[in-house]
């Protein structure tokens, strides 16, 4: 009888099974070239709304490094100069850096940088909105009012209770106001109108640089932007409290939402105009940022300053690390690429996506913002946003 000389291993599935993995690596789909291949570095135009501090002043330092064109502009122009000598210093060419003197609230402004950049160098290549201000107050605290346990429960038997203090008390007689302690159950109608009316200015302050400052910027730099770069990109530095609700954050989280869905809005909008959006929201960034007020450098509530300690401790970004998440986005190629970037996948051009234009920082937080909305929302990201910024937990029921 003859014997068959094919022995298994050598059949043509096996040699098939054994190949398909170098097959389907060499079929793999390449990434795009980087954006950096079209706009190189030392030749990138680059505007900075918000560079007199904070991660526009570290972005500066990144871009000199690179010795791009850089504008750097913000309102303190004594800041300005001291930024410009740094990133003279760090490697950039002094006929590179120009310095503009504006407020990005003001159109005459926003018209005056766009001129210079212009005359400059006919256009530009990155825009960055990054001008920012805080408010760290507690809502009804600043209008006056305290919410705490009190001597008396609440008529609906909730665990805390409102209260005033004597300077901003709405009492004014039991009749007309309601008292604060003992009668009609201890009832407060509301802060004064002078406790109205600082909320009122915060509120229009942060909204006037945080809002509307983000839509006149977009606006004015927009069609510039499309029409003098190879590559044109823009970035809206947002923050995690613009999708994450938490604490000492009413007035500041609301604005940066506003002007985060400006961006996203605008983004949609303006889909096949060339421009490549990216929003990026950072959590708690170790810099000098919630010092500030609406109306000062100092006077802020910084919790990294307090001693406040929580789990979230460890995902404080450097400035570094913001300017290292920001730069390596923008180098992205805007052009959309395989979602799974292999055969027979990577055929289908329906599921080419284009790079992230929204990213949070750390992970953690974008989790945060898909799960926020379900019982691990109120059962766990919102206590533990109340702990990181020093208030109770969970309030027992």
């Amino acid at each position: 009888m003859a014997i068959s000389s094919a022995s298994p291993c050598h059949s043509p599935l096996w040699v098939l099974l054994l190949a398909l993995p170098i097959l389907i690596r060499l079929l793999k789909a390449k990434p795009l070239a980087s954006r950096e291949t079209v706009v190189l570095p030392s030749e990138e135009r680059v505007v900075l709304l918000g560079a007199s501090s904070g991660v526009g002043r570290t972005l500066a330092h990144a871009y000199s490094e690179r010795k791009a064109k850089i504008c750097l502009v913000a309102r303190r122009n004594a800041e300005l100069e001291k930024v410009k000598k740094e990133c003279i210093d760090i490697g950039a060419n002094e006929e590179d850096v120009i310095i503009v003197s504006a407020d990005i609230t003001n159109t005459d402004d926003l018209i005056k940088v766009r001129e210079t950049v212009i005359k400059a160098w006919g256009g530009i290549d990155t825009l960055h909105i990054l001008a920012g201000l805080p408010s760290t107050s507690l809502l009804l605290e600043l209008a006056g009012v305290n919410l705490d346990k009190g001597d008396e429960s609440a008529l609906s038997g909730a665990p805390l209770t409102f209260s005033t203090s004597t300077s901003t008390s709405t009492s004014t007689s039991n009749s007309d106001s309601g008292s604060i302690h003992g009668g009609d159950y201890g009832r407060l109608n509301g802060p004064s109108k002078e406790g109205l009316d600082k909320v009122a200015f915060e509120t229009r302050a942060l909204s006037e640089v945080n809002y509307i400052g983000t839509v006149l910027a977009l606006t004015c730099f927009l069609p510039l932007l499309a029409s003098t770069s190879k590559s044109p990109a823009l970035h809206h530095l947002s923050s995690v409290a613009a999708t994450v609700p938490a604490p000492h954050r009413v007035i500041y989280a609301s604005s940066k939402a506003a002007g985060l869905m400006a961006v996203e809005s605008c983004r949609v909008e303006c889909e096949g105009c060339g421009v490549r959006f990216f929003s990026f929201c950072p959590g708690t960034i170790d810099n000098e940022f919630r010092l500030k007020t609406a109306t000062s450098q100092s006077g802020g509530r910084d919790e990294t300053k307090l001693p406040i300690k929580h789990q979230w401790e460890k995902l404080l970004l450097s400035p570094e690390k913001v300017v290292e998440i920001i730069l390596h986005n923008l180098s992205l190629s805007p052009k959309p690429q395989p979602l799974i970037p292999y055969p027979p996948f990577s055929w289908i051009k329906s599921l080419n996506i284009p790079p992230k234009h929204l990213v949070h920082a750390p992970w953690q937080y974008r989790l945060a913002m898909m799960v926020r909305d379900t019982p691990l929302g109120w059962g766990f990201v919102e206590p533990g946003a109340r702990r990181k910024y020093g208030l109770i937990g969970k309030p027992s029921m």
